[in-house]
């Protein structure tokens, strides 16, 4: 009497084992080869281009894809001065609330554009006076460069007016708001915006994965100046 055979569809296997690689810790690969050498390192022969369709369909991949790189204009070249023209933005997380209150919403990013180094501080609100406050934290912080700028370049967004605005006036800071449509001009800041991005939310789905349903990590909000850190080295 012959043997029973166990056939396995291939694709089914290649499904299996990426979604079960991809979607643990540390997981969420942000390209297929990656994701292919750790499937290869696991054993399996699953070829380049079917892992490559498989994380193409993944909707957290989608979502944090990058782009084509963000390239400056060729005028940021001319700028050599430190601290002369700075560009600034914020970074939006993921709904937190705690007995009720909101827990660190987002966070403020400021770039140089002649050295290229970069600072942020963790906010609990999108309000324009604890912007400011952050601000304000990081250029009299005297572990970083960055100092009181002659120029900051800005979206135009209603939060970096009102008290943010008048801060900036103290210290003879002129804001430029960038017009709606030529958002090439931040690309710099845009640039540094998503690259932060990547590597928080990476860990931050990684960990909320396995807690209870509501529950949320703020792990991204103890590794942000560390993340930081890593990008300016």
């Amino acid at each position: 009497m012959s043997q029973p055979q166990i056939v396995i569809d291939p694709d089914e296997e290649l499904h299996i084992v990426c979604r079960l690689l991809f979607y643990n810790i540390p997981g969420f690969y942000p390209n297929a080869k990656k994701l292919h050498k750790v499937c290869q390192e696991e054993g399996y022969s699953f070829r380049l281009q079917d892992t490559t369709k498989w994380l193409k369909h993944q909707y957290n991949y989608q979502i944090f894809i990058q782009p084509l790189p963000c390239k400056a204009e060729a005028s940021f070249s001319k700028i050599k001065i430190p601290n002369k023209v700075h560009q600034c933005d914020i970074l939006l997380h993921t709904h937190d609330d705690q007995d009720g209150i909101r827990v660190f919403v987002c966070s403020f990013l400021v770039i140089d554009v002649a050295t290229r180094f970069k600072a942020g501080r963790s906010l609990t609100s999108r309000n324009s006076l604890e912007i400011w406050i952050a601000v304000k934290e990081i250029y009299e912080d005297p572990s970083n460069p960055l100092i009181w700028p002659t120029l900051l370049m800005t979206d135009g967004d209603a939060l970096f007016q009102g008290a943010f605005a008048r801060g900036m006036q103290q210290y003879n800071v002129t804001i430029r708001v960038v017009d709606l449509y030529s958002f090439e001009s931040l690309a710099l800041i845009k640039a540094f915006k998503k690259n932060l991005a990547k590597l928080i939310y990476k860990v931050q789905y990684a960990i909320e994965g396995r807690l209870a349903e509501g529950e949320r990590s703020r792990l991204w909000n103890k590794i942000l100046k560390k993340y930081i850190d890593f990008m300016n080295n």
